[in-house]
């Protein structure tokens, strides 16, 4: 057994210990659990960490690991592959799991929002709590909000929340709006103050640039060079805003998106607002911005006319649209063009599709 260790015996011949793991590089599992039931040494060749890490990594397991971050990767791989099939299982089945990180009586849950796997959640007593649910631990700090004109008291309750990556951003419904960076503390870095609450609000996906709806004006809010808040933009438009998106990955000042009922607008920091779609008595249903892309739902007059509704896709540097996708009777409700792969995206209506 000893010998067998070093010189591998392969049919009618010895070979090195390295050259029979290259040989067994070719194989894949079954082979390789095959091949350990031939002798004590094929079983110990056949289990090599060399072998099971370089099948994860084909298989896209655990692909920013080294190979010394598991003892074992026949076992690592074993589970990778029973929890894919048991999402599989429960996504085929509608099971799912619910886990509860807070409730106290008497307060509401107005609106949530999250970004890598921080939850962020606004109440109706004003308050405003996060949890990082990648810890065992989850923890609920309150981040401080700002009064309102009115001073101390009660906080009006919570319209928006909205955070990505680095900031935090919450909306009150006196107009109030505050924003914290997630690196500094729980005193906020910035607010302003609206004269009537907030139809919408949208945070950049990853920049810092906040965007606001209330009444007939849109505003943009974004830092300087110094880390100074600003107001590059504010702009009147004619309709109350429905669905109002930032353009990601913007150099500069910041690109806004805003639907009003039957009208999409593209509002560029330091520059007019400019109509992007119109169509009278054809309500925008659902909106998502990508880089140089927006896609929306119109909602057409399809149960008189029989005519379908449909997502328009727009190209935001030349303001025409793409192409036109769906053929829905129900109203398209929901979707997602940003984080969706190249040249696709996907859409939800109340046909149930």
């Amino acid at each position: 057994f000893q010998n067998e260790i070093n010189e591998v015996p392969f049919f009618d011949v010895q070979l090195p210990y390295e050259l029979a793991l290259k040989i067994f590089q070719y194989l894949g599992k079954a082979e390789l659990g095959r091949c350990a039931q031939v002798s004590r040494t094929w079983k110990i060749l056949a289990e090599d960490e060399v072998l099971w890490y370089r099948l994860c990594q084909q298989e896209g397991y655990l692909l920013d690991m080294s190979i010394s971050d598991h003892s074992c990767w026949k076992l690592a791989l074993k589970n990778c592959r029973a929890r894919e099939h048991m999402l599989k299982t429960n996504w085929k089945n509608r099971v799912g799991a619910v886990s509860q990180l807070h409730y106290e009586p008497g307060r509401v849950l107005c609106d949530v929002h999250c970004c890598d796997g921080v939850v962020m959640a606004g109440y109706s007593s004003g308050e405003v709590k996060l949890w990082d649910t990648r810890t065992w631990d989850y923890r609920a700090p309150v981040l401080a909000a700002v009064p309102g004109p009115g001073g101390a008291g009660a906080l009006p309750h919570v319209s928006f929340v909205r955070i990505n990556s680095s900031l935090a951003v919450a909306a009150h419904e006196d107009g109030t709006v505050s924003v914290w960076s997630l690196l500094l503390g729980q005193e906020p870095i910035h607010h302003f103050q609206h004269n009537q609450h907030l139809q919408a609000l949208a945070l950049a996906p990853g920049g810092a640039a906040v965007a606001t709806a209330s009444g007939f004006q849109v505003r943009l809010e974004s830092p300087d060079d110094r880390g100074f808040w600003q107001t590059p933009g504010t702009f009147e438009i004619q309709k109350l805003v429905n669905f109002l998106n930032l353009v990601p990955d913007v150099t500069g000042s910041p690109v806004a998106v805003a639907a009003a009922e039957d009208i999409v607008y593209l509002l560029k920091a330091e520059a007019p607002g400019r109509v992007l779609h119109s169509v009278y008595g054809q309500p925008v249903t659902c909106l998502d911005v990508a880089a140089h892309e927006a896609a929306f739902g119109i909602k057409t007059f399809g149960w008189l006319l029989n005519e379908p509704n449909q997502i328009l896709l727009y190209n935001l540097e030349t303001n025409q649209c793409v192409t036109k996708v769906g053929n829905s009777m129900g109203d398209f409700s929901c979707v997602n063009l940003h984080s969706s792969p190249p040249n696709m995206l996907v859409a939800g209506n109340k046909d149930r599709r």
